[in-house]
């Protein structure tokens, strides 16, 4: 059995310098607060990280390995909307990176995109049996439920249409059904806020937008999830295993006004669910000076466990 920790984190602007430099050091900081290494970083808001050779990439991974004692790598995802990608750091000594589609490459489909598939090192001594797995990482549109939905369509088909485990994570820019999850008053949030996350009601209400997080995980219903892509929140997980803090905001206080909420999700697919622990998600309150939080949003993180038992059928799809 091997556990896989795995850190979900918009790093604001990519700890990028006015100057054109990074100061990681504020990447540093929230990686600081954590008791044992991810071997899973997935990172939101990778901002020029591509620029002069991946410096920005690499920069980040090298800062990364210094406060954690690890000898993370990385690779550079794809956003439409400028040079801000999501990317996935991860531990080549724990994970073997197995399929990553450049945003160049001629062959690429859309639904992979942002896609991993990664083998685990430990559950067996030779390539043709090491146990594999997906993950995702995605930055939805801040600013268009329209897209924040197409955007969910293209990840829908790992909810259920795959074999191998799947944990997905990213800055969705909204949040999901059901009144058990932090609310946010829109009467108080700006009419620019109020019309990218929210929609207004004949009455002339607004209620939070979440077509889109429910695509993947299902409209709450009153006592649980129905329809949805197969995708669970783990964060939802935690809260049913008696986590009291499971539900906590992932934005920080004072951010969006009339409230925070859960915008970064960590989602596992049903084969992978009953291999996530419940008790180890956790959403980290900046226990610094905001100024010296190198992000609005908080770290969270969760692990799950994996055993030779889920290696790849013989001549199952990749």
């Amino acid at each position: 059995m091997t556990r896989i920790g795995t850190a979900l984190f918009n790093c604001q602007g990519g700890c990028l310098r006015s100057d054109g430099g990074y100061d990681f050091r504020r990447l540093q900081r929230a990686a600081a607060d954590l008791d044992t290494a991810p071997a899973l970083w997935l990172i939101c808001e990778a901002k020029m990280w591509r620029a002069n050779a991946n410096v920005g990439l690499h920069g980040a991974a090298e800062a990364l390995s210094d406060t954690l004692g690890v000898p993370y790598v990385g690779v550079l995802g794809t956003c439409p909307r400028g040079p801000i990608p999501p990317a996935i750091i991860y531990d080549p000594t724990v994970l073997v990176l197995r399929s990553w589609w450049n945003p160049d490459d001629p062959y690429g489909y859309t639904d992979k995109i942002n896609v991993a598939r990664f083998a685990i090192r430990d559950t067996a001594p030779d390539g043709n049996s090491r146990a594999e797995f997906l993950a995702w990482v995605d930055h939805w549109h801040p600013d268009s439920g329209t897209t924040r939905r197409q955007e969910a369509a293209r990840l829908a088909r790992y909810g259920r249409d795959t074999h191998l485990p799947v944990i997905g994570g990213g800055d969705l820019n909204a949040n999901a059904s059901g009144p058990h999850l932090p609310q946010r008053d829109w009467t108080l949030a700006s009419h620019q806020r109020r019309s990218a996350e929210a929609r207004r009601l004949p009455d002339g209400t607004w209620i939070a937008d979440t077509d889109a997080v429910d695509h993947l995980i299902g409209s709450w219903d009153g006592d649980n999830r129905i329809a949805g892509c197969g995708y669970h929140a783990i964060a939802e997980l935690a809260w049913q295993a008696g986590s009291a803090t499971a539900l906590l905001p992932t934005v920080n206080n004072n951010i969006d006004s009339g409230g925070a909420i859960i915008k970064d999700w960590l989602l596992a697919n049903p084969a992978m669910a009953p291999h996530i622990d419940p008790y180890s998600y956790r959403v980290h309150i900046p226990s610094c000076d905001p100024a010296d939080w190198p992000s609005d949003h908080r770290l969270v993180t969760a692990a799950f466990d994996l055993a030779e038992a889920l290696a790849p059928l013989a001549g199952a799809p990749r």
